[in-house]
């Protein structure tokens, strides 16, 4: 009987002991799966300057990061005769890749300083989260030591303010039907920053220039260079008012508060533009 007894006790230590070794072992192995799945979480929201065009550290959502010979070779080593215009972060430059797409390539220049690069990754962060069909949407971007550059598709039609001023003999205008769906979209797209945005995204520098225009002539909001990330429990209160001179609105002009209103005030100014330009 104690021989029989003695047996039946070791075999259930054995199992108990075998239980406990796969229990430890699950233990082991969810806890480096959760650690692994933390860093890299963390690599996905972390960008770093990279050391050189075939680092590839920075993962952000489903953008592509191009090499920089990929965008050097779109743009005829970024040739004068292919830019498409220049703004307070640097110019913008049509390009070509090799399946044939036509992109504009936004080549920052000053991201050295704390405009710059602020501006290149808050532009990042906020076109990959806020997809609309009015709102222009980022393909990808390209970091080296020197270099910040944003990618998104070519619009046929250029910019509302250049087909309201600036187009030339035979090229489409546009027309009473055209405009009112400039107008109409535009207001969509702001209205998706505004209200189904979390948090929301204030714009602040609403205006012809920044409204692109599709082969169908569908507006696109465009130049996130500007906008903020605005939480909705707080007031928006800037140390430098940021914006176009004669579509700014007044109380931020004067108080560094931007809220719907400043998108508002410039898109009111837009709307002018279109009824009598």
């Amino acid at each position: 009987m104690s021989y029989q007894s003695g047996s039946h006790s070791s075999k259930i230590g054995l199992i108990l002991g075998i239980v406990g070794g796969v229990i430890g072992l699950l233990i082991v192995i969810a806890l480096f799966l959760l650690c692994n799945a933390r860093r890299k979480s963390h690599l996905r929201e972390v960008f770093v300057d990279v050391a050189g065009e075939d680092d590839r550290r920075i993962a952000f959502g489903q953008l592509k990061r191009f090499a920089w010979r990929e965008l050097q070779i779109a743009t005829d080593n970024f040739n004068e005769i292919n830019v498409l215009g220049q703004g307070g972060f640097g110019k913008v430059y049509k390009g070509v890749l090799p399946d044939g797409t036509k992109i504009a390539v936004k080549r920052l220049t000053d991201y050295e300083s704390p405009g710059g690069e602020a501006a290149f990754l808050r532009e990042v962060e906020l076109i990959s989260i806020a997809v609309h069909r009015n709102l222009l949407r980022l393909i990808g971007f390209c970091t080296t030591q020197t270099e910040r550059l944003l990618v998104y598709p070519f619009m046929q039609n250029l910019s509302v303010a250049y087909r309201l001023r600036d187009f030339k003999p035979g090229e489409p205008i546009l027309d009473w039907p055209a405009r009112k769906l400039v107008a109409i979209g535009t207001a969509r797209g702001l209205e998706y920053l505004h209200e189904h945005c979390n948090p929301k995204i204030i714009h602040r520098d609403v205006k012809a220039a920044n409204v692109l225009l599709d082969e169908d002539f569908e507006p696109v909001v465009g130049d996130f260079g500007l906008a903020k990330l605005v939480d909705v429990q707080k007031t928006s209160v800037t140390t430098q008012v940021r914006g176009t001179m004669g579509h700014i609105a007044p109380e931020y002009l004067s108080t560094g508060k931007s809220s719907e209103r400043t998108d508002v005030f410039g898109y009111g100014i837009m709307l002018l533009e279109l009824v009598t330009g």
